[in-house]
């Protein structure tokens, strides 16, 4: 009997000296800025809704899906030619910015969660409802870029031109030492063009029309081995 009452006095010991597991496992996984797109204004258009602020001025409203868990938005909008800078915060997935009357902008989003940021898949491009012309300078032209794993790639682009009057493109490639013209042509791509892989590229694209209008679109790249 005594020696049942010391092995349960011992069990106790060792129970009250083990811990207690009140159940709490690893904590919430941190919350990530998902994945969001461009809705309005369209891409590679003439934004005709707004709102008339004065002659030279309009009020566009912007719009986007949303990105999941953001708390807030920054919309901004770059003048084409000045590279002036205009923009806005929202709390929701929409916003307006005022703007000069008959300019060609570039438009992206980006979301905010406390210290993170993420910006939106794409950057779009519009011309502000103004003065009517039919001299419009060519949107910034889209670029793809192909490896195709044997030291070459395909070079991909596309222009476009509310005017519908694109001459030619000219195709810069720079690194650290050069800028080479590796094209100057009224086709859309270049196939098989030998790089080195682990080096970084910077790719332009200069559109131009048959008024001497031109845009520039501007690409970095690396493509390892």
């Amino acid at each position: 009997m005594r020696l049942i009452k010391l092995l349960i006095i011992l069990a106790l010991i060792l129970q009250s000296c083990g811990g207690s597991d009140d159940g709490a496992g690893p904590g919430p996984a941190p919350l990530e800025l998902g994945d969001f797109q461009l809705s309005f204004p369209n891409n590679n258009e003439v934004c005709t809704e707004g709102t008339n602020i004065s002659g030279d001025l309009v009020e566009i409203p912007f719009r986007w899906s949303p990105s999941k868990n953001a708390t807030s938005y920054r919309i901004e909008a770059t003048g084409t030619q000045d590279g002036t800078v205009y923009q806005t915060t929202s709390t929701t997935n929409s916003g307006a910015i005022t703007l000069p009357k008959g300019t060609q902008f570039t438009w992206k989003v980006i979301a905010n969660l406390k210290d993170d940021t993420k910006e939106s898949d794409t950057t779009w491009n519009f011309y502000s409802e103004g003065v009517t012309t039919l001299n419009h300078i060519p949107f910034p032209a889209e670029i793809t870029l192909e490896d195709n794993k044997d030291g070459t790639i395909n070079i991909l682009w596309e222009g476009n031109d509310l005017d519908n009057d694109i001459d030619k493109y000219e195709v810069y490639l720079s690194n650290d030492t050069t800028r080479t013209l590796i094209a100057d042509t009224q086709e859309t791509s270049i196939t098989n063009y030998q790089i080195m892989y682990d080096v970084i590229y910077n790719l332009e694209v200069i559109t131009k029309d048959q008024r001497g209008n031109s845009s520039s679109s501007k690409r970095d790249f690396r493509f390892k081995n």
